[in-house]
Protein backbone atom coordinates (compact mmCIF):
# COMPACT_ATOMS: atom_id res chain seq x y z
CA UNK A 1 0.00 0.00 0.00
CA UNK A 2 1.45 3.37 -0.73
CA UNK A 3 2.22 5.83 2.21
CA UNK A 4 1.73 9.03 1.19
CA UNK A 5 2.19 11.78 3.93
CA UNK A 6 0.11 14.51 5.09
CA UNK A 7 3.52 16.90 4.57
CA UNK A 8 4.12 16.15 1.48
CA UNK A 9 0.79 16.24 0.02
CA UNK A 10 0.59 19.90 2.23
CA UNK A 11 4.23 21.21 0.63
CA UNK A 12 2.45 20.53 -3.04
CA UNK A 13 2.73 23.73 -4.87
CA UNK A 14 2.67 24.08 -8.50
CA UNK A 15 5.01 27.06 -9.17
CA UNK A 16 7.69 24.74 -7.94
CA UNK A 17 10.49 23.36 -10.07
CA UNK A 18 12.79 20.39 -10.34
CA UNK A 19 9.66 17.94 -8.69
CA UNK A 20 10.02 14.20 -8.90
CA UNK A 21 6.48 13.96 -9.90
CA UNK A 22 4.46 16.40 -11.86
CA UNK A 23 1.29 14.64 -10.28
CA UNK A 24 0.09 15.90 -7.04
CA UNK A 25 1.13 13.87 -4.58
CA UNK A 26 -2.39 13.38 -2.86
CA UNK A 27 -2.96 11.72 -6.74
CA UNK A 28 0.25 9.36 -7.14
CA UNK A 29 -1.49 6.70 -4.83
CA UNK A 30 -4.15 5.71 -7.67
CA UNK A 31 -1.58 7.09 -10.80
CA UNK A 32 1.25 5.23 -9.47
CA UNK A 33 -0.26 2.18 -7.72
CA UNK A 34 1.21 -0.25 -10.55
CA UNK A 35 4.67 1.06 -10.23
CA UNK A 36 5.20 1.68 -6.61
CA UNK A 37 4.77 -0.07 -3.58
CA UNK A 38 5.35 2.36 -1.46
CA UNK A 39 5.92 5.89 -1.61
CA UNK A 40 6.81 8.68 0.69
CA UNK A 41 7.80 12.35 -0.62
CA UNK A 42 8.85 15.27 1.03
CA UNK A 43 8.42 18.70 -1.00
CA UNK A 44 8.03 16.41 -3.76
CA UNK A 45 12.02 16.57 -4.35
CA UNK A 46 13.04 13.76 -1.86
CA UNK A 47 11.48 10.23 -1.64
CA UNK A 48 11.48 6.69 -0.44
CA UNK A 49 10.05 4.38 -2.93
CA UNK A 50 9.41 0.74 -2.64
CA UNK A 51 8.96 -0.45 -6.08
CA UNK A 52 7.53 -3.51 -7.37
CA UNK A 53 9.72 -5.66 -9.58
CA UNK A 54 9.50 -5.17 -13.04
CA UNK A 55 10.27 -2.63 -15.91
CA UNK A 56 9.78 0.67 -16.23
CA UNK A 57 10.39 3.50 -18.41
CA UNK A 58 11.09 7.35 -17.34
CA UNK A 59 11.71 10.80 -18.27
CA UNK A 60 12.23 14.04 -16.22
CA UNK A 61 12.63 17.70 -16.40
CA UNK A 62 15.75 17.74 -13.52
CA UNK A 63 18.48 16.21 -12.44
CA UNK A 64 17.56 12.33 -10.69
CA UNK A 65 19.80 10.68 -8.20
CA UNK A 66 18.65 7.29 -7.39
CA UNK A 67 20.30 5.32 -4.48
CA UNK A 68 19.64 1.29 -3.80
CA UNK A 69 19.25 0.85 -0.21
CA UNK A 70 20.04 -3.10 -0.50
CA UNK A 71 21.98 -5.23 -2.88
CA UNK A 72 20.56 -5.93 -6.09
CA UNK A 73 21.56 -8.60 -8.37
CA UNK A 74 21.19 -8.28 -12.62
CA UNK A 75 19.46 -4.66 -12.51
CA UNK A 76 19.04 -3.57 -15.98
CA UNK A 77 19.09 -0.19 -17.11
CA UNK A 78 18.72 1.38 -20.53
CA UNK A 79 18.95 4.81 -21.84
CA UNK A 80 17.62 6.57 -24.72
CA UNK A 81 16.30 3.53 -26.17
CA UNK A 82 20.35 2.52 -27.02
CA UNK A 83 22.96 1.66 -24.16
CA UNK A 84 21.55 -0.96 -22.00
CA UNK A 85 23.64 -3.20 -19.27
CA UNK A 86 22.69 -5.92 -16.96
CA UNK A 87 24.84 -5.61 -13.32
CA UNK A 88 24.93 -6.42 -10.09
CA UNK A 89 24.43 -3.63 -7.56
CA UNK A 90 25.79 -3.20 -4.15
CA UNK A 91 23.98 -1.44 -1.79
CA UNK A 92 24.64 2.34 -1.95
CA UNK A 93 24.74 2.05 -6.04
CA UNK A 94 23.95 5.63 -7.06
CA UNK A 95 22.83 6.20 -10.28
CA UNK A 96 22.61 9.79 -11.48
CA UNK A 97 20.55 11.09 -14.78
CA UNK A 98 20.60 14.40 -16.27
CA UNK A 99 17.03 15.90 -17.26
CA UNK A 100 15.18 15.19 -20.29
CA UNK A 101 16.78 11.39 -20.46
CA UNK A 102 14.25 8.46 -21.50
CA UNK A 103 15.42 5.86 -19.23
CA UNK A 104 14.19 2.63 -18.09
CA UNK A 105 14.99 0.68 -15.12
CA UNK A 106 14.38 -3.49 -15.05
CA UNK A 107 14.02 -3.94 -11.21
CA UNK A 108 14.51 -8.15 -11.00
CA UNK A 109 13.25 -8.10 -7.85
CA UNK A 110 10.94 -5.78 -5.06
CA UNK A 111 13.47 -2.90 -4.44
CA UNK A 112 13.57 -0.28 -2.17
CA UNK A 113 15.26 3.19 -2.30
CA UNK A 114 15.83 6.80 -2.14
CA UNK A 115 15.23 9.10 -4.53
CA UNK A 116 16.31 12.68 -5.21
CA UNK A 117 14.82 16.39 -7.31
CA UNK A 118 18.63 18.42 -7.39
CA UNK A 119 18.54 21.45 -9.18
CA UNK A 120 21.79 24.38 -9.10
CA UNK A 121 20.31 25.87 -6.00
CA UNK A 122 21.78 22.73 -3.87
CA UNK A 123 25.49 24.11 -5.17
CA UNK A 124 24.98 27.44 -3.37
CA UNK A 125 27.35 26.61 -0.62
CA UNK A 126 29.41 24.21 -2.74
CA UNK A 127 31.42 26.73 -4.19
CA UNK A 128 35.05 25.62 -2.69
CA UNK A 129 34.38 22.63 -4.36
CA UNK A 130 32.64 22.88 -7.22
CA UNK A 131 34.14 26.07 -8.82
CA UNK A 132 31.21 27.55 -9.56
CA UNK A 133 30.18 24.60 -12.01
CA UNK A 134 26.78 23.75 -12.70
CA UNK A 135 24.89 20.68 -12.22
CA UNK A 136 24.92 20.19 -15.97
CA UNK A 137 28.73 21.33 -16.11
CA UNK A 138 29.27 18.67 -13.20
CA UNK A 139 27.13 15.78 -14.72
CA UNK A 140 26.89 15.94 -18.12
CA UNK A 141 26.00 12.38 -18.38
CA UNK A 142 24.42 9.62 -16.92
CA UNK A 143 26.71 7.44 -14.60
CA UNK A 144 25.92 4.81 -12.10
CA UNK A 145 29.14 4.04 -9.30
CA UNK A 146 28.74 2.45 -5.79
CA UNK A 147 29.09 4.88 -3.12
CA UNK A 148 29.24 3.58 0.97
CA UNK A 149 28.73 6.81 2.31
CA UNK A 150 26.18 7.97 0.33
CA UNK A 151 24.36 4.53 1.68
CA UNK A 152 24.64 5.60 4.79
CA UNK A 153 23.61 9.37 3.93
CA UNK A 154 20.61 7.43 2.33
CA UNK A 155 19.76 5.08 5.10
CA UNK A 156 19.45 8.72 7.39
CA UNK A 157 16.89 10.03 4.95
CA UNK A 158 14.88 6.86 5.16
CA UNK A 159 14.81 6.94 8.66
CA UNK A 160 13.79 10.51 8.76
CA UNK A 161 11.00 10.10 6.20
CA UNK A 162 9.73 7.24 7.95
CA UNK A 163 9.75 8.11 11.20
CA UNK A 164 6.12 8.45 13.57
CA UNK A 165 6.48 12.38 13.96
CA UNK A 166 6.89 15.33 11.68
CA UNK A 167 10.11 15.28 9.26
CA UNK A 168 12.29 17.91 10.31
CA UNK A 169 13.03 19.60 7.46
CA UNK A 170 16.26 21.43 8.35
CA UNK A 171 17.43 17.98 9.13
CA UNK A 172 16.98 16.52 5.92
CA UNK A 173 18.31 19.47 3.86
CA UNK A 174 21.71 19.33 6.17
CA UNK A 175 21.52 15.59 4.85
CA UNK A 176 20.72 16.57 1.29
CA UNK A 177 23.78 18.99 1.72
CA UNK A 178 25.95 16.43 2.59
CA UNK A 179 25.08 14.08 0.30
CA UNK A 180 25.73 17.02 -2.66
CA UNK A 181 29.34 16.83 -1.24
CA UNK A 182 29.52 13.21 -2.03
CA UNK A 183 28.10 13.59 -5.12
CA UNK A 184 30.07 16.13 -6.55
CA UNK A 185 33.23 14.67 -4.61
CA UNK A 186 32.60 10.81 -5.95
CA UNK A 187 30.49 11.47 -9.11
CA UNK A 188 31.31 14.26 -11.26
CA UNK A 189 33.56 14.82 -13.43
CA UNK A 190 36.00 16.63 -10.83
CA UNK A 191 37.13 12.73 -9.02
CA UNK A 192 40.11 11.75 -9.03
CA UNK A 193 41.59 11.05 -12.00
CA UNK A 194 41.60 6.95 -11.35
CA UNK A 195 37.74 7.81 -10.71
CA UNK A 196 37.95 5.11 -7.53
CA UNK A 197 36.84 6.28 -4.56
CA UNK A 198 39.11 7.18 -1.66
CA UNK A 199 37.92 5.10 1.48
CA UNK A 200 39.11 2.43 3.63
CA UNK A 201 36.80 -0.21 2.01
CA UNK A 202 36.38 -3.86 1.46
CA UNK A 203 37.19 -4.08 -2.73
CA UNK A 204 34.50 -4.83 -5.25
CA UNK A 205 35.04 -8.51 -5.24
CA UNK A 206 35.20 -8.95 -1.63
CA UNK A 207 32.58 -6.97 -0.80
CA UNK A 208 30.35 -9.06 -3.79
CA UNK A 209 32.02 -12.35 -1.88
CA UNK A 210 30.77 -11.36 1.94
CA UNK A 211 27.12 -10.05 0.54
CA UNK A 212 26.30 -13.57 -1.33
CA UNK A 213 27.84 -15.31 2.24
CA UNK A 214 25.57 -13.22 4.11
CA UNK A 215 22.53 -13.82 1.78
CA UNK A 216 23.32 -17.90 2.16
CA UNK A 217 23.85 -17.90 5.91
CA UNK A 218 21.79 -14.41 7.26
CA UNK A 219 19.59 -17.70 9.17
CA UNK A 220 22.64 -18.81 11.25
CA UNK A 221 24.39 -17.86 14.06
CA UNK A 222 27.77 -15.65 12.54
CA UNK A 223 30.29 -13.97 14.69
CA UNK A 224 32.65 -11.11 13.38
CA UNK A 225 35.55 -13.92 13.55
CA UNK A 226 33.32 -16.45 11.11
CA UNK A 227 32.34 -13.78 8.55
CA UNK A 228 35.93 -12.32 8.76
CA UNK A 229 37.65 -15.43 8.21
CA UNK A 230 35.38 -15.96 4.34
CA UNK A 231 37.70 -13.23 3.61
CA UNK A 232 40.99 -14.01 5.53
CA UNK A 233 41.41 -10.87 7.24
CA UNK A 234 41.30 -10.12 11.12
CA UNK A 235 38.36 -9.04 13.06
CA UNK A 236 39.07 -5.41 13.39
CA UNK A 237 40.02 -4.90 9.90
CA UNK A 238 37.08 -6.76 8.70
CA UNK A 239 34.46 -4.81 11.00
CA UNK A 240 35.88 -1.28 9.87
CA UNK A 241 36.40 -2.48 6.25
CA UNK A 242 32.75 -3.99 6.42
CA UNK A 243 31.21 -0.35 7.87
CA UNK A 244 33.05 1.50 5.31
CA UNK A 245 31.88 -0.22 2.14
CA UNK A 246 28.01 -0.86 3.26
CA UNK A 247 27.42 2.30 5.60
CA UNK A 248 26.48 -0.37 8.49
CA UNK A 249 27.66 -2.95 10.79
CA UNK A 250 27.78 -6.53 9.65
CA UNK A 251 25.15 -7.61 11.89
CA UNK A 252 23.06 -4.57 11.08
CA UNK A 253 23.48 -5.29 7.56
CA UNK A 254 22.38 -9.07 8.99
CA UNK A 255 18.61 -7.82 11.10
CA UNK A 256 17.96 -6.18 7.63
CA UNK A 257 17.98 -9.70 5.43
CA UNK A 258 16.55 -11.39 8.86
CA UNK A 259 13.39 -9.26 9.15
CA UNK A 260 13.14 -9.22 5.13
CA UNK A 261 12.95 -12.69 5.30
CA UNK A 262 10.51 -12.92 8.28
CA UNK A 263 8.53 -10.44 6.76
CA UNK A 264 7.84 -12.22 2.78
CA UNK A 265 6.68 -15.24 5.90
CA UNK A 266 4.52 -13.92 7.49
CA UNK A 267 2.76 -12.04 4.57
CA UNK A 268 2.86 -15.40 2.46
CA UNK A 269 2.61 -18.36 4.55
CA UNK A 270 1.05 -20.21 7.33
CA UNK A 271 4.19 -20.90 9.51
CA UNK A 272 3.76 -20.08 13.40
CA UNK A 273 5.32 -17.21 14.72
CA UNK A 274 7.97 -19.18 16.42
CA UNK A 275 9.51 -21.24 13.75
CA UNK A 276 9.55 -17.96 11.40
CA UNK A 277 11.87 -16.89 14.12
CA UNK A 278 13.64 -19.65 14.17
CA UNK A 279 14.01 -19.66 10.32
CA UNK A 280 14.79 -16.41 10.07
CA UNK A 281 17.83 -16.55 12.46
CA UNK A 282 16.21 -14.42 15.86
CA UNK A 283 16.58 -15.92 18.74
CA UNK A 284 13.14 -16.31 19.22
CA UNK A 285 10.00 -15.09 19.00
CA UNK A 286 9.87 -12.01 20.90
CA UNK A 287 13.49 -10.87 19.40
CA UNK A 288 11.41 -11.11 16.23
CA UNK A 289 8.90 -9.00 17.16
CA UNK A 290 11.00 -6.01 19.33
CA UNK A 291 13.12 -6.01 15.96
CA UNK A 292 10.01 -5.48 13.48
CA UNK A 293 8.62 -3.02 15.93
CA UNK A 294 11.80 -1.00 15.84
CA UNK A 295 13.08 -1.25 12.28
CA UNK A 296 10.08 -1.83 10.58
CA UNK A 297 7.11 0.03 13.21
CA UNK A 298 4.73 -2.99 12.96
CA UNK A 299 4.49 -6.22 14.10
CA UNK A 300 3.62 -10.05 13.02
CA UNK A 301 0.35 -9.49 13.90
CA UNK A 302 -0.24 -6.19 11.22
CA UNK A 303 1.39 -8.11 8.66
CA UNK A 304 -0.54 -11.19 8.61
CA UNK A 305 -3.52 -9.46 9.18
CA UNK A 306 -2.44 -7.76 5.56
CA UNK A 307 -2.36 -11.48 4.26
CA UNK A 308 -5.92 -12.34 4.95
CA UNK A 309 -6.87 -8.70 3.64
CA UNK A 310 -5.27 -9.61 0.38
CA UNK A 311 -6.32 -13.27 0.49
CA UNK A 312 -3.06 -14.81 0.04
CA UNK A 313 -2.81 -17.93 0.26
CA UNK A 314 0.59 -20.40 1.30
Amino acid sequence: MNNLSAEAENNYSAAEESFLFHENPADLKNNLSDTFKNLVIHQNKIAYIVSYNGKFSYRHDHYTVIIVLAAIKDLHWSLQGKFGESFDAPAGTVLIVPPHTDYTLQWPMETDYIQLALDDHLLRELKDITGNLSLSELFPHPSRLPNPKALLLANLLRAELLKNAPVSAGYLQALLSVLMVQLVQNHSFLRTGSGKQENGGLSYQASRRIEAYLRENYMRKLSIAKMAAVLGVSGGHFLTSFRESFGQTPHQFLLILRLSAAEDMLVNTDISLAEIADRTGFSSQSHMTTALKKCRTTTPGELRRKRLSTGKKS
